[in-house]
């Protein structure tokens, strides 16, 4: 079970872990205070302005139309970015893992030769740094081969916190892996 501390990290980096019985679920959650997604809202509203202006303002059919495509593309884009953020997810039933990363859902039955692996990363971005946290399920006959379930970021001020976080996340995960029937 995690403690206070861990939940509040969890809070801090917008993931919210549910272990009740037989369920493990760890899900990101949309939060319009964090930082991250400033750019991604820039972006969508920049695509609307140009979309918007392209259509109402008197232009030859050449700025249109590029206008319209450039405003749809960042719109597309952030909306598609917003999304990935609702429902990434780690779903651990009974012996079935199911997780939705980068928009994608994949089903694997879990067995022992299994684990999970944990990754850290470092981003600079325009004086903001954040810590980056990866997690990798890997089969025990085949090193090489990582599939990634789960990755969240965090400010580096954070940077001890969003490791322990990971840590436990790992740790809780390895546990389902090693308690399966």
């Amino acid at each position: 079970m995690l403690d206070g501390d861990l939940l509040d990290i969890a809070k801090i980096a917008n993931i919210k872990i549910v272990t009740d019985g037989n369920i493990l679920q760890i899900k990101h959650q949309f939060s319009i205070a964090n930082k991250s997604i400033f750019g991604v809202l820039f972006f969508l509203f920049g695509g609307v302005l140009l979309l918007v202006e392209s259509i109402l303002k008197n232009a030859d059919i050449t700025s249109k139309i590029l206008g319209i495509s450039i405003g749809l593309l960042f719109l597309v884009l952030s909306i598609l970015t917003i999304i990935k953020q609702f429902n990434d997810e780690i779903k651990i039933t009974g012996n079935i893992i199911k997780f939705r990363y980068n928009l994608k859902t994949t089903k694997i039955p879990l067995n022992t030769r299994m684990k999970i692996k944990m990754k850290t990363e470092i981003f600079k971005v325009r004086g903001s740094d954040f810590i980056v946290i990866n997690h990798f399920l890997q089969n025990l006959t085949n090193l090489k081969q990582e599939i990634p379930v789960l990755k969240f970021q965090i400010e580096n001020k954070y940077s001890n916190n969003a490791i322990k976080l990971g840590n436990e996340i790992t740790r809780i995960i390895e546990d389902k892996i090693r308690n399966l029937n």
